[in-house]
């Protein structure tokens, strides 16, 4: 009966007073919550990955109101709240002082605004009009917390105040002023600390961009350096070539030179053999001298006009055979000096070929070098005009930190 009676009474006591208490409570409430939606926002802005250690704790605004059994009749709780015009609310808790609910003032009268109220309810336990289920948060719980579940609330819960228990038992109350004052102490803290951010990342820009004009000016110095290196590699180049050009032509003479020594060989044989036949006839002249001497001999008296041609004969084959013999030996001391000439333009020619190759070798080498010193000059040509614009960048935004510092 006393459930029903209390849904009649808050059925028509609402229309009268709901819209003139709740319209100016809700402008706070919802300036609060907007407070609240600020602060997440700032502090999402302060700094990306990085936690804000706040100072504020919810037990410095609480504040105490009085607790009362759950038995208490009616009449006792509406002369405590016409005693202390100020009271907000007061919490209803067992006798280990946990709390059990919460008895808002506004929604009290309310209920005891009705024309037959003070005969249905004075009696009645004040148990039956409190918010059985309030919001109870442990005090150290952290204020941003305790401001995202009170502004979770919905409907007329949501201007009721909140309380704090201190291991589970009561501790002390937070209204929706309560709330709001703690709002703007975080607002400010997230204030204060996104000035610092901003003077940090200022601080920290300044350093990039000495850094980065530092960077700016060795990437200058390395493409000055490497334009100088590709000029000079290039300069390398054409003196390679042209050292590649003269080792062409000598090993060409190297091979024309060998080729007229083979041939030089081969006509030192091709005499060697006719000096070896010189000699041979020497040989046969002499043997046909000595016969005719022989004749001659025979011959007496008749042949020895004969014998003195015999005689100057074999005289002149010996001479023959000795100077025969001579050229012989000359030729084979030639021959061998030429063998030997010709062995070392052989070795000379080879080692000529291989000092080419190494030649043609070093030109490939150095034509690389030279593209990667090109490339390296383009490179580092890129790298300092990349340093230029992220300096200029760095500059602006300087510059936009500092006007943020000075606007706040």
């Amino acid at each position: 009966m006393v459930k029903q009676a209390i849904a009649v009474l808050e059925s028509s006591t609402d229309k009268e007073t709901k819209s003139g208490t709740a319209s100016g409570e809700a402008g706070e409430i919802h300036r609060a919550a907007s407070v609240r939606y600020e602060e997440r926002s700032n502090g999402g802005q302060a700094g990306a990955g990085s936690k804000v250690i706040t100072t504020v704790e919810a037990r410095s605004f609480c504040r105490k109101v009085p607790v009362i059994g759950p038995e208490v009749p009616c009449r006792q709780v509406m002369g405590q709240f016409q005693r202390q015009p100020e009271l907000p609310c007061i919490v209803v808790c067992d006798d280990d002082h946990i709390p059990l609910g919460l008895l808002m003032r506004d929604r009290f009268f309310r209920h005891m605004a009705g024309r037959f109220a003070a005969d249905l309810f004075y009696e009645v336990a004040i148990f039956q009009f409190a918010e059985q289920q309030p919001l109870i948060c442990e005090g150290d719980t952290p204020a941003g917390e305790l401001l995202d579940l009170a502004l979770g609330r919905e409907g007329t819960s949501f201007y009721d105040g909140l309380i704090l228990t201190d291991q589970g038992k009561y501790y002390g109350i937070l209204t929706i002023q309560d709330l709001m004052q703690m709002s703007r102490e975080l607002q400010r803290e997230a204030d204060e600390a996104r000035q610092a951010a901003v003077r940090d990342s200022r601080d920290r820009i300044v350093e990039i961009e000495y850094s980065m004009g530092d960077v700016a000016e060795s990437a200058k110095r390395s493409w000055q350096e490497l334009e100088q290196m590709n000029a000079l590699s290039l300069e390398g180049r054409q003196e390679l070539e042209a050292v590649k050009a003269s080792f062409t032509r000598v090993l060409e003479m190297a091979r024309f030179q060998e080729k007229q020594m083979a041939k030089l060989l081969e006509q030192m044989q091709q005499i060697s053999s006719v000096a070896d036949h010189i000699r041979r006839l020497a040989d046969q002249s002499g043997m046909l001298a000595m016969n005719a001497s022989i004749e001659a001999a025979h011959a007496g008296e008749h042949g020895r006009g004969f014998a003195v041609v015999a005689s100057e004969v074999r005289k002149l084959a010996l001479q023959t055979k000795r100077f025969s013999e001579e050229i012989s030996e000359t030729l084979g001391a030639v021959n061998h000096f030429i063998q030997q000439t010709a062995a070392t333009a052989t070795s000379t020619v080879e080692e000529m070929a291989e000092s080419h190759e190494r030649v043609v070798n070093a030109d490939g080498t150095f034509q690389s070098l030279v593209e990667s010193a090109r490339v390296a000059e383009q490179r580092s040509q890129e790298m300092f005009r990349s340093s230029e614009m992220a300096a200029e960048r760095t500059r602006i935004v300087l510059m936009e930190l500092q006007h943020l510092t000075s606007l706040s």
